[in-house]
């Protein structure tokens, strides 16, 4: 007896609390949801409309002072060759530090001997 009773209140329970689900859910859908929706509409509006054109300002301006700020022509083929350079160098101290430490292969061998 006991069992069945509390099998009635834990079934009213959920059926209570489906019920009320469904009915939050049609009232967000029918009423809710449409006036949240044109309410963000109109605050995107807004906020393009106040703060669009000081934005669009801001991004011209700083495309101007990045081009004004661009390195002459001679600045720019002297940092390519300092690189270049450097690159070399680099290269180049790496082969003689390989060709230092190479251990010397046995007369006849081959370079699969190595291993």
């Amino acid at each position: 007896m006991m069992m069945q009773t509390l099998f009635t209140i834990l079934a009213t329970a959920v059926l209570s609390s489906l019920i009320t689900l469904m009915i939050a859910i049609h009232y967000f859908r029918k009423h809710a949801k449409p006036r949240y929706d044109k309410a963000v509409g109109d605050a995107i509006e807004r906020f393009k409309a106040e703060v669009g054109p000081e934005i669009e300002q801001r991004v011209k301006q700083g495309i101007l002072e990045g081009i004004k700020s661009l390195p002459t022509r001679e600045m720019l083929r002297d940092t390519t060759r300092t690189i270049a350079k450097t690159g070399l160098d680099i290269v180049g101290d790496g082969l003689k530090i390989a060709t230092r430490t190479t251990r010397p292969r046995r007369p006849g061998g081959t370079p699969l001997d190595d291993d």
